[in-house]
């Protein structure tokens, strides 16, 4: 059995059709320090650290780590779903893509999919995973068996508790999501 926090990266100081590797905003730095201060809490000493290789994610790791005197560990696996290289074309590629399906996206995301939970599978020990909305994502999917890309909104800075059993995952906490106004 293996506990798993993955961490939303803190708010970004650039939209995702803006830049492809931003640094955190002031509010992401806090919301990094709040989630350091949450994890510290809770995830025993000695834990992984690993984190995607964007940048957001590593500053939203390094109080943590920096907190527990660790290193933050870089696994190219953890990174954000592969878009369109043309910061033009992200925003409507984007916005289709959480309105879809899985199923409906190319092999080469089917493939980023695998590697997730294949990397979490094979933990054998506690581990903090510094990462994304989608590859978050990509876990309450294979968790459900659902096709539907959305299938929670996780909060920027937000911590999201699962334990791994063989086979078996399942959440035991949540972090925070996002909030919808309904108009």
């Amino acid at each position: 059995m293996t506990n798993i926090w993955l961490v939303r990266h803190g708010e970004a100081a650039a939209a995702f059709d803006q830049n492809t590797d931003p640094p955190l905003s002031d509010l992401g730095h806090e919301q990094a320090t709040r989630s350091a201060e949450w994890l510290s809490q809770c995830v025993p000493d000695g834990a992984n650290l690993l984190t995607s290789p964007k940048l957001r994610a590593i500053q939203t790791g390094e109080p943590f780590a920096g907190l527990r005197e660790s290193v933050l560990d870089i696994d190219r696996r953890f990174i954000e779903l592969p878009s369109p290289g043309e910061l033009s074309e992200r925003k409507d590629w984007i916005q289709r893509v959480l309105k879809g399906r899985w199923s409906e996206l190319p092999e080469s995301v089917h493939d980023w999919q695998r590697d997730i939970v294949e990397a979490i599978q094979g933990l054998q020990s506690p581990t903090v995973i510094f990462s994304h909305f989608l590859v978050i994502n990509t876990v309450a999917a294979h968790m459900s068996g659902e096709d539907a890309v959305l299938q929670c909104l996780p909060a920027n800075g937000s911590v999201h508790h699962l334990r791994v059993d063989g086979e078996r995952w399942h959440w035991i906490e949540r972090g925070e999501m996002l909030q919808t106004v309904v108009n």
